[in-house]
């Protein structure tokens, strides 16, 4: 019975294998530019304390892929201040198609997890992206603290982004077109559930 309660923890949709550890991030992760103990597992949920700035990288690099993912940011000790803008929001996020690090971030493509900037996507440290759309463009989004589930489609360098069921970005050209998964610490505690991803031919 416990085995069965568990695995619904890291079992993956059809076709999906699932990047959730059973005991250790280091089934599926490597640790960089944060102390161990800035990040945890526990039932299900890859927890990360938001500080210093860091992220976990897949241990396998990807192509072509389906990956999806759910994150939610702590809503617990923020608040708006009056003068307070978009940047000031909760940060986090994910960078795909990462390669070597350049000034503390992969050369990649960030699918932002700011919570006001959700569906964002644009080249981190030197990648890029044709026709992809950055800023607070996403409305109605759910209060600070819910989950956001993400679906990213990447395919020889045209790359999709559905938030929430909705298709929110595209772009073309990636460079690069292939690499790592990440999921950001940037500032702010957030969680990560559900990750999968299917390889595409």
């Amino acid at each position: 019975m416990l085995n069965w309660f568990l695995s619904l923890f890291f079992a993956a949709s059809p076709g999906f294998i699932s990047l959730m550890p059973e005991r250790e991030l280091s089934e599926h992760w490597i640790i960089e530019r944060t102390p161990p103990e800035t990040w945890s597992y526990s039932d299900g949920v890859i927890s990360c304390a938001g500080k210093p700035n860091g992220f976990l990288r897949s241990k396998k690099s990807y192509k072509n892929y389906v990956f999806r993912a759910e994150w939610r940011l702590e809503s617990k000790g923020w608040t708006r201040g009056p003068e307070a803008t978009s940047d000031d929001w909760p940060n986090a996020g994910f960078f795909i198609n990462a390669q070597e690090l350049k000034d503390g971030w992969p050369r990649s493509i960030e699918v932002q997890g700011h919570w006001s900037e959700a569906g964002s996507m644009f080249g981190v440290r030197g990648g890029g992206i044709g026709g992809a759309i950055r800023g607070p463009f996403v409305k109605n989004r759910p209060p600070l603290g819910s989950w956001d589930r993400y679906e990213i489609t990447s395919l020889n360098g045209k790359v999709k982004v559905v938030l929430n069921g909705e298709l929110v970005n595209e772009g073309f050209g990636a460079r690069p077109a292939e690499g790592n998964i990440c999921l950001q610490s940037e500032g702010w505690p957030v969680q990560y559930r559900k990750i999968e991803i299917k390889e595409l031919p």
